[in-house]
């Protein structure tokens, strides 16, 4: 299971595509939501700077090496900014009722946790519980396996993956055989330049 909590966690809204287009989490053990792939933070800030009651409020979108963007909305407190390389399980956020939630209500305090294709309103959304293996099942709980201070050694990205996701948005790596060659390495600077230009 790869959760964005560490520890034991409840599923308070399921996902039903078309209608909510993610799970809504509340943390257990801990308020802190936690990077689910690694990446790059693609934006952390306010859904709409003018009106902190819209949407998903205060959140957090990285874009993961498999080229997807990972939403977690509601946030009470970033602890990350736009362009950060974070790594899987690294504190993104604190979990809070930010945005289109109600406070007292079934939509209190907790994180949207939410997977689209592109970065806008409308793309393609995909399938949250097939792939974090977060059961889509309202007041299920359940335990990431995680505990603060005990999660595993980071590992290096799988080059591979990049190689896959680099090709997927127009970058040409030649084939994925997971050898990062002067070929990648030419996509990759290409694709940060693009990125931070």
């Amino acid at each position: 299971m790869n959760s964005p909590y560490c520890g034991k966690f409840r599923v308070t809204q399921q996902y039903k595509p078309g209608t909510h287009d993610g799970l809504d989490l509340v943390g257990i053990d801990s308020k802190e939501v936690h990077a689910t792939i690694s990446g790059t933070v693609h934006y952390a800030g306010w859904e709409n700077p003018g009106n902190h009651a819209q949407g998903f409020g205060q959140y957090v979108c990285i874009r993961g090496t498999d080229g997807l963007l990972y939403y977690y909305g509601h946030l009470s407190e970033l602890k990350c900014k736009t362009g950060d390389l974070v790594a899987c399980t690294d504190v993104i956020g604190i979990e809070g009722y930010t945005g289109h939630v109600i406070p007292s209500g079934p939509g209190g305090s907790h994180c949207h946790y939410e997977i689209r294709g592109a970065f806008y309103k409308g793309a393609k959304v995909y399938d949250v519980c097939s792939r974090s293996g977060i059961p889509n099942v309202k007041d299920g709980v359940y335990d990431d396996g995680y505990r603060p201070g005990t999660a595993p050694a980071k590992k290096e990205p799988d080059i591979k993956a990049v190689q896959s996701a680099l090709n997927a948005h127009g970058y040409d790596c030649g084939t994925a055989d997971g050898i990062a060659g002067p070929k990648t390495l030419n996509a990759l600077i290409n694709a940060i330049s693009d990125l931070w230009c």
